[in-house]
């Protein structure tokens, strides 16, 4: 097992952002809701390789991304139960997301993706991504991806998701209600969208959130304008967060 440690470095770390990365990397190789530890861990190779993916590149840099076509370049690692339709689905959400749009997505369901393991999918690439990024900031190499563990997903839906609010189902706070699916929203007045949008997969979400609330801020300390729970105030977090969102085409 990869053993995350921050220590020895020139900039201090928390204990509770390391305790969450090693937590991150410890789900990333076990089976999930729909992917089996072996894909998800497939899945975070691609993600890595696809940043070196000359399609991906001459499509970033082509004024429509549509107007480039072409095989991926596929990671050195890439396992055999990753379909062509999942190798496009991660380059493309990994390198050109700001430019997704519903005419790609409903491409890839005609072509037989499946919605459920497309959320996870954007699961993984995402607790990956977060992950690389740190690493990067500390002039760290990544850490090495898991080890597979054994086992089945448990392929669990929540029976009141709905098509509502994006281009896949997703669970209202308010339609978890009494279910079993309840939890992901327990002591939550209302759920902000970024929470919602893989709430397919509730697993999904709390995974993501376990790294959001140590990187960023936990829900209660967010509004808390009269305390500062960090090493940079409110301002100068909102600040970093809003520069790296426009970078990024992210419109959360």
């Amino acid at each position: 097992m990869t053993d995350i440690s921050y220590q020895d470095l020139a900039w201090p770390v928390r204990e509770d952002i390391t305790a969450a990365h090693r937590r991150t990397w410890e789900r990333l190789g076990q089976p999930g809701t729909w992917l089996t530890g072996g894909e998800r861990v497939a899945i975070a190779h691609e993600a890595r390789a696809a940043m070196d993916c000359r399609l991906c590149r001459a499509r970033k840099e082509a004024l429509s991304p549509n107007a480039v076509q072409g095989s991926h370049d596929h990671g050195a690692h890439r396992a055999a139960q990753l379909s062509e339709l999942e190798v496009e689905q991660i380059h493309r959400i990994r390198t050109d997301p700001g430019r997704l749009s519903r005419a790609w997505y409903e491409g890839l369901a005609d072509g037989g993706m499946i919605e459920e393991r497309y959320v996870e999918t954007v699961g993984v690439i995402a607790n990956v991504v977060a992950m690389d990024t740190f690493t990067h900031a500390l002039g760290l190499d990544p850490w090495p991806l898991p080890e597979v563990r054994s086992g089945e997903p448990s392929r669990a839906r929540p029976a009141a998701a709905r098509r509502q609010m994006a281009w896949v189902p997703t669970l209202a706070p308010e339609d978890a209600i009494g279910t079993v699916d309840g939890e992901l929203y327990a002591g939550r007045a209302s759920a902000a969208h970024i929470y919602q949008a893989m709430s397919l997969v509730p697993d999904a979400v709390t995974g993501f959130f376990d790294l959001v609330v140590n990187q960023y801020l936990p829900p209660q300390a967010m509004r808390d304008f009269d305390n500062e729970y960090r090493a940079i105030n409110h301002a100068q977090i909102e600040l970093v967060a809003g520069r790296v969102s426009a970078l990024n085409q992210c419109v959360y």
